[in-house]
């Protein structure tokens, strides 16, 4: 494969990834990673179970629509992408697996002893079928080596073990987790990153394993550093925000508003979104140990100025002011917004057994434009006769007869 390239060596803008072929036969974890590299234009073939990927059974499901098309969840992970499947546990498939490898670039993977790999050894690591060129990235909970390798791993889980149930959820409460993947999400755009820079060294580097653990990529993410810098070791839990107040999450009449106060002209923009209240009129407050040691007061204080206020209308005079703040939407008020919706971030698609659906999808805005939605979610075994026949050479009649076997 060779990516068309501008006078400066970066590939061309309006598809800076055409050209390149990936294969997915990663699991939900590595997703939205190859969903990134589709909407950037790679070639990448899903590969399923001839039962249809789990995630195909995972709500929220369109209304009114049943079976393995209805998931909203997959039509969105899985958009720009072709489909095809093959059961990929068994040596039985290591002949076609290197078939659909042979002019791979890059090969995403997801192995686990529950969801085995055909060629896969956990030994060295390796994948026995890999051109030697191709980058290979695995997507998995904690890593291809270490004592947890072979562990398993819910989103919750993940979640869990990366620190984010440390201070989400209500004080008086038990830990919670926030919905969706967000985890795997944040390591699949890690796999990308990591992939797309494999891939522009390649020619010096040849190919290359990437070994990405999604545990390592939430200590990447999160503030466990920054919070124990800021508050020490002490207990107050998921009570306390990063920093000393303002600095949270504060509950108003309408939602949620998010407060970023590191800065001394922050306090004082704090104060001018709030006219300057009484309560936060003594001057040592614009100390950021004082209100540390004035902790729990301070906090209930700034509750209840709070309160009773619109979440848009301190943002509005937070931003003014210079503040760092920003409302903290629900799932139902974001998919409202207008300024979503004014920089196109969702995009409606038409799905075989789904119909007319509106996705997120666009991760940026940039002119060009480098992303495309050029088509829906694939049906499942949508491509088979594309890859295996046409593209691989194979007859109509070795596709049924695997098809009988339930090889594909």
């Amino acid at each position: 494969m060779t990516l068309p390239q501008q006078g400066n060596g970066v590939p061309d803008a309006e598809s800076p990834l055409e050209g390149l072929e990936v294969l997915d036969l990663s699991s939900a974890l590595g997703a939205y990673c190859t969903r990134l590299l589709a909407d950037l234009g790679a070639d990448v073939i899903k590969v399923e179970p001839p039962s249809g990927d789990p995630m195909r059974s995972r709500p929220p499901f369109k209304q009114g629509t049943t079976g393995l098309e209805a998931s909203l969840l997959f039509a969105s992970y899985h958009a720009n992408k072709r489909g095809v499947t093959l059961d990929t546990r068994e040596d039985i498939a290591l002949p076609l697996l290197s078939e659909l490898t042979a002019e791979a670039d890059v090969i995403v993977i997801s192995p686990s002893r529950r969801a085995p790999l055909a060629g896969f050894a956990w030994e060295e690591p390796s994948l026995s079928w890999a051109p030697h060129n191709a980058i290979v990235a695995a997507i998995t909970p904690f890593g291809l080596t270490g004592p947890m390798r072979e562990f398993r791993a819910t989103p919750f889980v993940s979640f869990a073990f990366g620190g984010g149930m440390l201070h989400i959820g209500k004080p008086e409460g038990p830990p919670v987790a926030i919905p969706g993947q967000p985890l795997w999400d944040y390591a699949g755009l890690a796999g990308a990153v990591g992939i797309m820079a494999a891939v522009r060294a390649r020619a010096r580097l040849g190919g290359q394993v990437l070994d990405l653990s999604v545990h390592e990529a939430a200590t990447a993410m999160d503030f466990h550093i920054e919070r124990y810098d800021a508050e020490g070791a002490g207990n107050r839990g998921r009570a306390v925000g990063i920093g000393y107040p303002p600095t949270g999450t504060w509950r108003c009449r309408d939602g949620s508003l998010e407060v970023s106060c590191h800065q001394q002209h922050h306090w004082e923009a704090f104060l001018e979104m709030l006219d300057h209240p009484d309560e936060l009129t003594e001057p040592a407050l614009a100390d950021p140990l004082i209100r540390r040691a004035a902790f729990e007061g301070l906090r209930e204080v700034i509750a209840g100025l709070l309160a009773d206020r619109d979440v848009l209308d301190l943002f509005e005079r937070g931003q003014a002011a210079g503040l760092p703040c920003n409302p903290l939407y629900s799932v139902g008020q974001y998919v409202r917004d207008p300024q979503a919706h004014a920089r196109a971030l969702f995009a409606t698609t038409t799905k075989t057994g789904l119909g007319s659906v509106e996705l997120p999808w666009k991760a940026f805005s940039s002119t060009p434009p480098l992303l495309s939605l050029r088509r829906p979610a694939p049906c499942l075994g949508e491509h088979n006769v594309d890859v295996f026949v046409d593209e691989l050479g194979h007859s109509p009649g070795e596709l049924e007869d695997w098809k009988e076997s339930g090889l594909v």
